[in-house]
C-alpha cells in the first residue's frame, strides 16, 4: 500500500512538471513596445466636466485638456493634431467656446502635454449645458488611441453664490403637519464648495420641541437664487429631500430670505422652512 501511494506522489509531480514546462516564458516577449496617444480624459464615460462660476458677463476662463504618451519608449517626441466633431457638439464656436483646433506635442522624454480650450463663460447661461467633442485627426510618432482618441468636453456654468457666512445668524420658522416652530440658526458655506450651504437645524426647534437635538443639518445648493436640497448632514432623523412640489427653494437677496423645502419620510413630515437673515 506504501508503494502505490509514491507511485502517485511520483505521478502528480511528474504532471506538474510536464504542465509547467507548457507555459510560455513571460519574458522580454512580453513587454509593451507601441507607442500610443491618448486623451486622459477619453476613459471617463461622461466625458470631462469643467464648471465655472460667472461674474462678468464679458468673463473668460480656460480649460487644459491632457494629452497622453502611452508606451515604455519616449525616445523621440509626438505630435497629434486636434480638431472638433461638430456634429457631435452642442458648444459654438465664438458663443460657448473659442477653438479652432489644436497641434499638441509631446517630447522626447516627456509622457504628456496639454492644450488649452478658451470658454466664452460669460456668453454661457445657467440653463445651458454646451459640450465640445474633441477628436484626434492625426499623429506623428505614435498611433492614435482605438478607444481614447475622443473625449467630450462639458460646460457648466453656475452663478456667484454670496448668501452666507459662517458667523451669519438666521432667524428660521418650519411649517408642516407637527405645526410652526421657530429659532436661531446658522447657514454655513460647504468647505471646498462651490455654491453649497448647510443649514445647522432645518427643522427650526420642530425635533427640540420633543426633547430631540437642534442639530439636524441639512445641505443646499444655489445656483442663481435657485435652492435645491442636496443632502443631509449631522442629524438624529432621516431629512431628506422634499417629497411633494415644490421641490426647489429660493433665495430673495433683497429682504436676504431663503425659502427651503424637505422632508423626514419616517415621521411623515413635508416642511417648508424659511429663514431670515438677522
Amino acid at each position: 500500500m506504501k508503494l502505490n501511494k509514491l507511485y502517485i506522489f511520483l505521478a502528480v509531480i511528474a504532471t506538474s512538471l510536464s504542465m509547467t514546462a507548457c507555459f510560455e516564458d513571460q519574458g522580454a516577449d512580453a513587454i509593451f513596445e507601441d507607442n500610443y496617444v491618448e486623451f486622459e480624459d477619453g476613459r471617463l464615460p461622461n466625458g470631462l466636466t469643467s464648471t465655472y462660476v460667472r461674474k462678468s458677463d464679458d468673463q473668460v476662463d480656460q480649460v487644459d485638456i491632457q494629452v497622453n504618451r502611452v508606451s515604455t519608449d519616449a525616445s523621440s517626441a509626438i505630435t497629434v493634431t486636434v480638431g472638433i466633431d461638430s456634429e457631435a457638439s452642442t458648444a459654438v464656436q465664438g458663443v460657448h467656446v473659442d477653438f479652432g483646433g489644436a497641434s499638441v506635442t509631446i517630447p522626447a522624454g516627456e509622457w504628456v502635454a496639454t492644450f488649452p480650450v478658451t470658454i466664452l463663460t460669460g456668453n454661457i447661461e445657467p440653463s445651458e449645458s454646451p459640450s465640445l467633442k474633441l477628436t484626434m485627426e492625426s499623429a506623428t510618432g505614435a498611433t492614435m488611441s482605438t478607444n481614447y482618441s475622443t473625449m467630450e468636453l462639458n460646460i457648466a456654468v453656475i452663478c456667484e453664490s454670496n448668501i452666507s457666512t459662517a458667523s451669519d445668524v438666521w432667524t428660521a420658522t418650519s411649517e408642516s403637519g407637527y405645526g410652526t416652530f421657530t429659532s436661531k440658526v446658522t447657514v454655513t458655506p460647504v468647505a471646498g464648495a462651490v455654491g453649497e450651504y448647510t443649514v445647522s437645524d432645518i427643522s427650526a426647534g420642530l425635533y427640540a420641541a420633543f426633547g430631540y437635538g437642534t442639530t439636524q443639518q441639512a445641505i443646499y445648493g444655489d445656483n442663481c437664487n435657485v435652492m435645491t436640497f442636496l443632502r443631509p448632514g449631522q442629524r438624529e432623523f432621516n431629512i431628506s429631500a422634499p417629497a411633494v412640489e415644490p421641490f426647489e427653494g429660493s433665495f430673495d437677496p433683497e429682504t436676504e430670505t431663503l425659502v427651503l423645502y424637505w422632508s423626514d419620510p419616517n415621521n411623515e413630515i413635508d416642511g417648508k422652512t424659511t429663514l431670515v437673515k438677522d
